[in-house]
């Protein structure tokens, strides 16, 4: 009896459990998931992710750098266009019937960028489930898998960089969508993604200047070329950290934007 009433969970564990699922930000973004799915968006995603994998894999499966370098940008581009729709949705008008019952403005953006980031999780499995399992030139499913070379060690590091980079890229998205941000911090999101790409495609002087503009991509570069070194030196750990950073460093951006906002209102 004694050694069974030692492997059950004290009450106090269970306790301290249910509050932290109940925490507000947990709690939004359950709900906003669960509002995304029930409302069929999230069959959009499916069938992008499945059009991904019918462009690009289906009659060739690849190497493990291949299926990287082409699904970073897919998932990324994805990544973009979801969280819109789902940002679009949870940030109507309605939105400040939920917040004017929260404590924290705060919570209600970070329940929605958990919302969009952890959705990017399966997004990713299922292309990689895809990926593995079948392509047109064995017209069969793979053995062992269809990415040719293939293993936990070396596909491990570019799953982590991978799903690092379309998380930050979806809380870039909420924490620039309205009415989070004002316009003028949009049109200098925008500016400053014009002057990234204009450095990297002109060879005047003036785009070597704006090259500077390319630094803060350095982290997202560094974690996108982890799916062909398939290392996790620590060049590549830092670049991880720094996305956390980055993540973090947004979501306080945008409980700032949205208090100030409910304070304009008001």
């Amino acid at each position: 009896m004694s050694s069974q009433g030692q492997s059950l969970p004290s009450p106090n564990f269970s306790l301290s459990l249910k509050e932290f699922w109940r925490l507000p930000s947990l709690t939004i973004a359950r709900f906003t998931l669960r509002s995304y799915i029930r409302s069929g968006w999230i069959i959009g995603d499916i069938v992008c992710v499945w059009l991904l994998y019918a462009a690009l894999f289906l009659e060739f499966g690849g190497n493990v750098a291949y299926f990287y370098g082409t699904a970073g940008q897919g998932l990324g581009a994805i990544a973009i266009l979801g969280t819109i729709v789902m940002g679009q949705r949870a940030l109507n008008a309605r939105v400040y019937l939920p917040l004017a019952r929260l404590t924290s403005r705060g919570s209600y953006t970070r329940g929605l960028m958990l919302a969009t980031g952890v959705l990017r999780i399966p997004l990713f499995l299922l292309l990689l489930l895809l990926a593995m399992l079948y392509h047109g030139h064995t017209a069969r499913l793979c053995t062992p898998v269809c990415i040719d070379g293939a293993t936990l060690g070396n596909m491990l590091p570019g799953a982590l960089g991978l799903l690092a980079n379309c998380i930050v890229v979806s809380t870039l998205v909420i924490a620039f969508s309205a009415p989070i941000a004002r316009r003028p911090a949009r049109i200098a999101l925008l500016a400053w993604i014009a002057a990234m790409l204009y450095s990297s495609t002109s060879p005047d002087p003036v785009a070597a200047v704006l090259g500077v503009t390319r630094l803060p991509l350095i982290p997202l570069a560094t974690s996108y070329a982890l799916g062909t070194t398939a290392v996790l030196s620590w060049p590549a750990l830092l670049a991880l950290l720094a996305e956390v950073a980055y993540i973090i460093g947004l979501a306080l951006l945008a409980r700032y934007w949205m208090a100030r906002r409910d304070l304009l209102l008001q």
